[in-house]
């Protein structure tokens, strides 16, 4: 596909080629088609679908690469690969270290969070080495080496889906080994297992837990003394030069439309925004609800709407996977959890134009057709069920 000729259209430049910036690219070429015409700019010259790779140290999936150029050139956008270091809201201009300045009518920032291990002793996965350093784990527990394994999530994440994941593929893994005598322990902030997702699928978590021989401690973020000490990443923003960057950890101050706080005609989604709960399926539907209202201002017939939180979590257990939904009052109790697909295709980010398209591109051909009896019900996200 070509890019757009249309000489009135407006210049809509995206930072970020992660889950938020794809989906808000996808959507608005959809929603926008001539209206605009479209820049990625990304660092990275690869989509890595990066919830996968919490698989790859079993040796259970790989994460798929997806070249950023190819994509770009599929939607009529243009691609940049380069580093993005500030924005002049004003003069309506992104400056880059490795590029020149480029210009906009519309500006999107997707651009990730910052990440840094919460303890330098613990495997913070996620941050660079975090694979091999989990694979060298498997080695020593399986020889003997090593006798004992900690999965503690840091007080100030609000997604502990891959840390779950962590450690119900290790007991998976030493199962079929044949090891035996590893003590596993998670240790988590909240009271029950997964509790955003509520009642139900946090008691089918601990029934997993429970059966994989991994002792869950709940209301703490301290691990007792361990051979390995797995966690995840903690996050700050991206620290942009004339972006707004709310304290304590300096994330981009954003409304429900994806507005920043103080700069006009500039959006931001995924990561970076200061929504408490970082995961890619949010980051999708906060990337469409920019999408959406930008697409609008160019006079695309469509309605802007705020975002609305909606949970969905797959989590990783070695085994099938367990797909799952945020509770909601009134809702069916059988509904919650299972296992089967309660949305389709079946990604572990759920967005609503990123996950056909990676499936397009062959990211679900395991999973088959659309299966029968197929559920999908929308179960938001209020404030009693996020953290904090």
């Amino acid at each position: 596909m070509t890019e757009t000729n249309n000489s009135n259209a407006g210049e809509v430049v995206i930072i970020g080629g992660g889950v938020a910036g794809l989906e808000a690219l996808l959507a608005l070429r959809e929603l926008a088609s001539d209206r605009v015409a479209l820049t990625l700019v990304s660092r990275d010259g690869q989509f890595v679908d990066r919830p996968v790779t919490v698989a790859e140290p079993f040796r259970l999936r790989a994460a798929a690469h997806h070249s950023l150029a190819e994509i770009a050139d599929e939607l009529g956008a243009k691609f940049v690969q380069a580093t993005v270091t500030g924005v002049d809201g004003s003069e309506r201009r992104v400056s880059c270290t490795d590029g020149p300045d480029i210009s906009f009518d519309t500006l999107i920032l997707a651009p990730g969070a910052r990440l840094r291990s919460p303890a330098a002793e613990a495997i913070a996965f996620g941050v660079e080495g975090s694979g091999q350093a989990v694979r060298e784990m498997l080695d020593r527990l399986r020889s003997g080496e090593a006798r004992s394994a900690a999965f503690v999530a840091p007080s100030t994440t609000g997604w502990l889906l891959p840390l779950y994941e962590l450690a119900l593929m290790t007991a998976r893994d030493l199962t079929r080994s044949g090891v035996e005598g590893v003590k596993l322990s998670l240790h988590s902030p909240e009271a029950e297992p997964l509790s955003m997702f509520g009642d139900q699928a946090s008691k089918s978590v601990a029934r997993l837990l429970n059966g994989a021989g991994i002792e869950f401690v709940g209301s703490t973020a301290e691990a007792a003394s361990a051979d390995y000490v797995v966690t995840l990443p903690l996050l700050s923003g991206p620290a942009l030069a004339g972006v707004p960057a709310a304290p304590p950890n300096e994330f981009i101050p954003v409304d429900g439309y994806g507005r920043v706080t103080g700069l006009a005609n500039v959006y931001a989604a995924g990561d970076a925004v200061d929504f408490p709960v970082k995961q890619g399926g949010l980051a999708s539907q906060q990337a469409d609800a920019v999408a959406v209202h930008v697409a609008a201002s160019y006079g695309a017939p469509v309605e802007p709407t705020p975002f609305r939180p909606v949970l969905r979590g797959m989590l990783f257990t070695g085994d099938e996977p367990l797909f799952m939904r945020s509770g909601v009052q009134g809702s069916d109790p059988d509904v919650p959890d299972a296992w089967h697909p309660l949305w389709w295709p079946p990604t572990k980010v759920a967005g609503r134009y990123l996950a056909p398209y990676l499936s397009g591109r062959g990211e679900v051909e395991a999973f088959g057709s659309h299966p029968v009896g197929f559920v999908d019900i929308d179960m938001p996200l209020t404030a009693a069920t996020l953290p904090g």
